[in-house]
């Protein structure tokens, strides 16, 4: 998002901000997607923009926080379209995430795939397998941001200690995004969600 009069990213992670703020309690599916699908678009121009990456501690630390709100709207979804998540609450890390996470309730919506309107259990598959692929794009978005917090580490740029203090929540969302995929089944991507 670089223009004549510069780097555009952080107006653009603060409206996306204020937008999953200012989302209502009742959300539909379209919102959820396409607010991910631009979190995920703004996270690539930022990974990618000059003076993001001059100065990763800027904008670039909006994107573990963006990521994180999502979890709630992807919550609302499993509950809607019943995708069954394991029940592993009572573990004291993800009953502390589960009951920090705000409440929405997604609306169930009709689907169509061309002409042919789906049916529930077409629809639950077809949810399942976007909600994956979405969990799947900020899991990569987080990881090429710790790549690039890593590597900026290791070329000791300037601004080293405002990155350390970046690289922990970009590692506890990136660890609680793999616990959201494990808990609804998600499998691709999974044996190095964690690890790379």
């Amino acid at each position: 998002m670089e223009t004549e009069t510069g780097c555009q990213c952080s107006v653009g992670a603060l409206k996306i901000m204020n937008e999953l703020r200012n989302v209502h309690t009742v959300v539909e599916v379209e919102t959820i997607l396409g607010l991910v699908e631009r979190i995920h678009a703004l996270g690539h121009t930022m990974l990618k923009c000059k003076e993001c990456r001059a100065s990763p501690g800027s904008s670039l630390m909006t994107l573990p926080a963006l990521a994180e709100q999502c979890l709630s709207l992807f919550e609302a979804l499993c509950l809607a379209y019943n995708i069954t998540r394991k029940n592993s609450f009572f573990e004291p890390p993800i009953l502390a995430f589960e009951q920090s996470l705000h409440q929405f309730l997604c609306i169930r919506s009709k689907m169509q795939l061309g002409q042919m309107e789906l049916d529930d259990d077409e629809t639950t598959v077809l949810v399942r397998v976007l909600l994956g692929k979405n969990l799947m794009k900020l899991l990569e978005l987080l990881k090429a941001l710790r790549s690039l917090y890593k590597e900026c580490g290791q070329s000791h740029r300037a601004g080293v200690s405002g990155l350390r203090a970046c690289e922990a929540p970009v590692e506890s969302i990136i660890h609680r995004l793999a616990v959201f995929m494990e808990q609804i089944d998600v499998e691709s991507g999974m044996e190095d969600a964690e690890g790379d």
